[in-house]
């Protein structure tokens, strides 16, 4: 990927001499999150057409094809990907582990929170998944089957995530599992289209919906905010929802689910993306 970065700096200088620069600091827009995901775009390329020498069909091979576009492979993205948060965040509101605390609307509106955790959290899921579940997924699975594959770039995940703030082994064992699931969910749609969706919405879901920490990061939380009344093994404390056995129950269910239900076809999976890479069946055991 250090071409990639190389490119993207390149590319950054040339725009620096547009008013694109002036606006993007007007609107809080992260110029460096979108850098990262154009670095990773760039290597991500350079890879298919240089080492595979993939010419057509060559994002296909990585998720990116437009076969990944299928809706049904986006909802079940957008399904599991905020369900899989949203339903344990909402037996734990329940059970009187959540609760939420009014806040001061002066202190920023509710359309611009979201839209400044859209501008952050955008580009970091994309460009996560193109590193991690991109061509190295793909890569690894090849060469050491779908199984070690999902658990080497599961452990990667959760090893990229320590540079967040205050990250603890609990923390970063349930950055792991949420590895293992979004692999899942790359492997059973064949789409890193739905995988990066499943990433978006359960960071959002975090963010937007329950104006929680996400990993670790705190967002503005407008109008009001999610208090945490613990214990945090169970509710993730300042790491956010994700961080407790409550996620991680919520990610364990689904990722059985798209397991057990979402077996792909072989033209989905092998002759539309011209390659035997994603071997389901060493997942399923079927």
């Amino acid at each position: 990927m250090v071409g990639g970065s190389i490119a993207s700096g390149i590319a950054y200088s040339a725009i620096a001499l547009t008013p694109l620069v002036g606006w993007a600091r007007q609107y809080e827009v992260p110029i460096p999150e979108y850098g990262q995901l154009l670095a990773f775009l760039i290597g991500t390329y350079a890879a298919l057409r240089i080492v595979d020498g993939k010419h057509d069909g060559a994002w296909s091979r990585v998720g990116l094809g437009r076969d990944g576009l299928r809706p049904r492979w986006l909802l079940i993205g957008l399904a599991a990907g905020s369900l899989a948060i949203l339903v344990p965040c909402g037996l734990l509101i329940a059970s009187g582990r959540f609760s939420f605390e009014r806040q001061p609307a002066e202190i920023m509106s509710w359309w611009h929170a979201t839209r400044t955790a859209l501008f952050m959290l955008v580009p970091a899921a994309l460009a996560e998944e193109l590193a991690v579940r991109g061509y190295l997924l793909t890569t690894l699975v090849e060469g050491v089957g779908a199984p070690f594959a999902v658990a080497i770039t599961s452990v990667f995940f959760a090893v990229l995530h320590l540079l967040n703030p205050d990250p603890t082994l609990l923390s970063t064992a349930m950055v792991a599992l949420a590895g293992v699931f979004l692999a899942v969910i790359r492997l059973t749609t064949g789409s890193l289209w739905a995988a990066s969706i499943a990433h978006l919405v359960w960071n959002l879901a975090q963010a937007v919906v329950l104006h929680a920490p996400v990993s670790g990061l705190p967002l503005p939380t407008p109008g009001y905010r999610l208090v945490d009344h613990g214990p945090e093994w169970l509710t993730g404390g300042p790491w956010g929802p994700e961080g407790g056995l409550a996620a991680a129950a919520g990610m364990l269910v689904a990722t059985f689910l798209l397991v057990r239900f979402v077996v792909p076809s072989d033209s989905t999976v092998q002759q539309k993306t011209a390659t035997a890479a994603f071997d389901v069946g060493d997942l399923t055991h079927e």
